[in-house]
């Protein structure tokens, strides 16, 4: 794509890409993570990222996290490869107090002043060096906490005369926090955080937010001879340790949908009390016979 922005097809407008091209030329809703990462004194810092996204949505679980190479972010993470990913509701006070973080050139110090927010110990630090675990952020609904994989390299060139490293890094999941309120959202479709929806810096020097309205939803369509897809999608996305052998999910597509997640949970609960992480054909035999009675 050049840069003659003239030619313009039928019944559009055309832009010739440049840098930031997503918020420079475009309108992309995104959300945001604030990244809270340990400096070489053992202080946490928070850095604002929009440039943040799941990466790897089967084991290994991970998101994909694009900094400034020269960001204290990044340079935290290539130190410690330790982070955690914080995500807030929309709070229009908070989101001023947002942009005063991430923004290039500020001190330290002059963050840190800026800071609204609560930090807190993370979970995984209980009974060890808690400062080698960034803090994470009381008021987030939902937190990531991550450790960069450098096995997996996403550069698409050489690094630019000057960078002091890699801005791009493969963060591996090691807990996902939720604040239980929101629970029923993740499990039942209900009660969803409002989480504020981010349009970029654009060209007069301003971050740009936006709030949504309730979720809504819409069923899924009923496609002929799609319905083991939709058992093996579903067994396998409702317990941490219990999976589903694609075996096991064909004897369970004659189970309506309306029932199906409360069938499987069923299943999952006597995975656990049998100690059996693989469900199989036998194991889905063994439960229809214990709920039979025989």
């Amino acid at each position: 794509m050049n840069s003659d922005d003239n030619e313009q097809p039928a019944d559009f407008v055309r832009l010739g890409a440049r840098d930031n091209f997503y918020q420079s030329c475009a309108f992309l809703p995104m959300s945001f993570a604030l990244v809270t990462s340990v400096d070489e004194g053992g202080e946490t810092g928070i850095g604002p990222h929009a440039l943040c996204f799941p990466f790897n949505v089967t084991e290994p679980y991970a998101m994909l996290l694009i900094s400034r190479p020269g960001s204290a972010t990044a340079a935290n993470i290539r130190r410690s490869r330790r982070c955690a990913l914080n995500y807030i509701e929309f709070d229009a006070g908070l989101l001023r107090s947002v942009t005063q973080l991430g923004y290039p050139g500020q001190s330290p110090e002059a963050k840190r002043k800026a800071n609204p927010f609560r930090l807190r110990p993370s979970p995984q630090a209980a009974g060890q060096d808690d400062r080698e675990f960034p803090q994470i952020i009381a008021e987030a609904v939902q937190v990531f906490e991550c450790t960069w994989d450098d096995t997996m390299q996403v550069e698409m060139g050489p690094p630019a005369p000057g960078d002091p490293g890699t801005g791009k890094f493969v963060l591996r999941i090691d807990n996902i926090l939720l604040k239980p309120e929101f629970r029923a959202g993740v499990e039942e479709g209900r009660n969803f955080p409002n989480l504020p929806i981010f349009y970029g810096f654009r060209a007069r020097g301003e971050f740009w937010f936006a709030e949504h309205g309730k979720p809504f939803r819409i069923a899924a369509p009923a496609v002929p001879g799609n319905e083991l897809r939709a058992v093996i999608y579903l067994a396998n996305r409702l317990d941490e340790t219990v999976r589903f052998s694609d075996a096991a999910c064909r004897r369970l597509t004659d189970v309506p949908r309306p029932f199906l997640q409360t069938v499987l949970e069923r299943i999952i609960a006597a995975a656990h009390q049998h100690g059996v992480v693989l469900v199989d054909e036998a194991f889905i035999d063994t439960v229809r016979r214990q709920r039979a009675g025989t």
